[in-house]
């Protein structure tokens, strides 16, 4: 399955028009495509993230000065978090994601994730991790296969192991070292998308 293309450009919020229940931004330039679009905004350190429908391109007044603006509908839902913090969602009973593990002197091990944010992920392992990992190094390459088919590549370190030696099974806590920009806006559309799908007392939590 083809990745979805992901792009990010700077916008400046224009008007906020309550009773229409419409947002003006500018694109500086850049041209939308109709369709949704997905919003990041940080201010007084706290992140918002919310997706919203591109109505039409032009402001209220149609001017030769507005041919950047573009009218949005006010999005119904829109998430916050400190910007320290990262939403983590559980994945059970939900699409599964497979993570490759890739160890130093060639050892490959094969997971499944448990919980995900864009800082870092648990992930189920069968077995005694430890032991199938020979006591490698704590940082290893990681691949995430997405629900889309797309994968994220990057950089982990392991920063805790739990074994539980009656299911032999181990879970494994890690963070990303270095995730790019492209990966980042996969797993934030992922998480936005599961998160619509939960109560906010089933999120995890926050990291």
């Amino acid at each position: 399955m083809p990745k979805k293309r992901l792009s990010s450009l700077p916008v400046k919020l224009i008007d906020l028009n309550a009773g229409a229940r419409e947002m003006t931004v500018d694109t500086q330039g850049a041209e939308l495509a109709i369709g949704t679009h997905f919003f990041r905004a940080q201010t007084g350190g706290m992140s918002y993230t919310f997706k919203t429908r591109l109505i039409k391109r032009g402001g209220d007044k149609d001017s030769p000065d507005e041919t950047s603006y573009y009218q949005f509908k006010y999005p119904n839902l829109i998430r916050f978090s400190q910007l320290r913090d990262s939403v983590r969602i559980g994945l059970d009973d939900w699409q599964d994601i497979q993570a490759s593990f890739f160890m130093e002197d060639a050892i490959q091990l094969q997971g499944e994730v448990v919980d995900i944010s864009t800082t870092g992920t648990k992930i189920k392992f069968e077995k005694d991790f430890d032991t199938k990992a020979m006591h490698s190094n704590s940082i290893a390459d990681c691949q995430l296969l997405l629900p889309d088919g797309s994968l994220v590549l990057t950089r982990t370190q392991i920063v805790g192991t739990v074994y539980d030696e009656a299911k032999d099974i181990s879970y494994v806590r890690c963070k990303y070292l270095g995730l790019n920009q492209y990966d980042e806006k996969s797993l934030e559309l992922l998480i936005s998308e599961r998160a619509d799908e939960l109560d906010h007392a089933k999120l995890v939590g926050l990291r």
